[in-house]
């Protein structure tokens, strides 16, 4: 009788603690959410600003962007720890919870701190867009340079740093995603179909990486589904993908 109590108050207490992860996911996506958000009204306010050429509010604009996308990745450190211990918790293995997440948690961050400036922020998708508005409000038939001014950014197709080609269909990119673990883009629907299939996490698709890829890894990439179209404009048949070569 108390063999099937005990049972029975590890079972519930599995379940509650299950709950507690499950409810820590919901905050870590909401709080992702409010940051996403904050991006997007300050891009839409950077072309405002831009075009009154209040360049001091600008500046200051720019160091909020960036607050927001320190905030976002300190966030992906957190889910990503916190998704690692459930892991280890729903196979059964003992361990500190508390201790093992902020171990982790100080792993992530102190690595991101010794980051360069161009890691930080120049690769990263919403930055990016967020300068790109900015440049097009006066520049708007001309390709930003790169933000980081030793990169070469230049997009050619055939040998090139920057695929339009997604390495899951082979086709072009469709609502173009890309993962901030590894910065490989992906078609929407094709990377999702994966995650799905795999329990919402998958080894990357691209050949020779090793990260492992979550739904909350993903970001939209504005750039990249700019450019797409602009190729498709440019190509004489842009559904005939057969004559093209993928990137490597």
């Amino acid at each position: 009788m108390s063999s099937s109590r005990s049972r029975g108050s590890l079972g519930t207490s599995q379940y509650s603690e299950r709950r507690e992860f499950d409810s820590l996911f919901r905050d870590f996506n909401e709080m992702s959410h409010f940051a996403v958000r904050g991006i997007t009204f300050a891009t839409e306010a950077a072309t405002d600003l831009e075009e009154a050429e209040e360049q001091e509010e600008l500046n200051q604009l720019d160091v909020i962007v960036r607050d927001y996308i320190d905030l976002e990745n300190k966030l992906g450190f957190q889910r990503t720890a916190l998704n690692n211990l459930k892991i280890r918790f729903d196979a059964g293995h003992k361990f500190d919870l508390v201790e093992n997440y902020e171990t982790q948690l100080d792993d992530a961050l102190n690595k991101y701190e010794t980051k360069s400036e161009n890691e930080k922020y120049f690769q990263n998708e919403n930055y990016i867009e967020f300068r790109q508005k900015i440049w097009d409000v006066n520049h708007p038939d001309e390709t930003m340079p790169p933000l980081d001014k030793e990169a070469d950014d230049e997009i050619v197709m055939g040998r090139q740093k920057e695929s339009l080609y997604c390495p899951i269909t082979t086709l072009l990119l469709e609502e173009p995603v890309t993962s901030n673990v590894c910065k490989h883009t992906f078609s929407k629907d094709a990377i999702m179909q994966l995650i799905r299939r795999n329990m919402n996490s998958v080894p990357c698709p691209m050949t020779g990486c090793d990260k492992y890829i979550m739904e909350h890894n993903l970001q939209p990439n504005k750039r990249i589904e700019r450019k797409v179209e602009q190729y498709k404009a440019h190509s004489e048949d842009p559904m005939d993908d057969v004559e093209y070569t993928n990137i490597e």
